[in-house]
């Protein structure tokens, strides 16, 4: 199963919304880097129980993003306040307001 980084930011975002031990199995997975072995192992569980929900909840947390779509909007903010900083134009103060608002 790969690591994809995205899921660390979702997770900062929509992991309260979990069950408290997918949270934690995926903070394990992703966070801790900690193997499936090691994983089962912890919460005494079979290591294809620790994948499943791994798997399970890195399909909701997508989910929540497709629902929402917070962590889009958040990396627009940032893109275009970044703009913003390099260009204080009129145009770029327009562009941040409209993403703020968006949000």
């Amino acid at each position: 199963m790969p690591k994809d980084l995205k899921v660390v930011l979702l997770l900062d975002y929509y992991g309260g919304l979990l069950p408290d031990k997918q949270r934690r199995l995926v903070e394990y997975y992703y966070c801790d880097d900690l193997s499936l072995a090691e994983i089962s192992e912890t919460e005494d569980i079979t290591r294809q129980g620790a994948r499943d929900a791994i798997v399970r909840a890195v399909k909701k947390l997508n989910g929540f993003e497709e629902t929402v779509g917070f962590a889009k909007k958040c990396d627009k903010v940032k893109r275009v306040f970044e703009n913003y900083e390099s260009d204080s134009s009129d145009e770029n103060l327009k562009l941040l307001k409209e993403a703020i608002d968006d949000m």
